[in-house]
């Protein structure tokens, strides 16, 4: 990993495959990007997260990019902070945009870790939101 620079553009391109996937449906490209062991959680609260697994977490991008087909993904307020060379957590907050509005976001912790050359997704702990971001 060795800086911020190259920490941040692994983020940017799981940025680039969720536009990918909200242009086209196809989830393909945000599933490339799971750790074979991947969990999370996921809720509308912090007091309420539910805990999901790799499968549960592929079924929720497929559903997501149909339901939003044709909506982007931006990252708000993100802080990329590296636990050494080959691991990372962000925060950040994820806003769905379609036509210039936003429709719903997400506040996001992730972790990830470097895999034979390649940054994948370990865990993340989502909560969803619908509305316009806090001021």
């Amino acid at each position: 990993m060795g800086n911020t620079a190259s920490t941040v553009h692994f983020h940017d391109q799981y940025l680039a495959a969720w536009n990918q996937a909200m242009a086209t449906g196809d989830s393909t490209p945000i599933e490339a990007c799971l750790a074979s062991g991947y969990h999370g959680w996921l809720g509308s609260s912090a007091d309420a997260a539910e805990p999901f697994d790799g499968e549960g977490a592929r079924k929720g991008f497929r559903d997501t990019v149909q339901a939003l087909q044709g909506s982007t993904v931006h990252a708000g307020f993100r802080t990329v902070a590296p636990r050494g060379r080959e691991e990372a957590v962000v925060f950040y907050e994820m806003t769905y945009r379609n036509k210039g509005e936003i429709t719903a976001r997400a506040l996001l912790m992730e972790s990830w870790r470097l895999e034979d050359s390649r940054w994948l997704l370990c865990r993340d702990v989502t909560e969803v939101n619908v509305g316009q971001p806090g001021v």
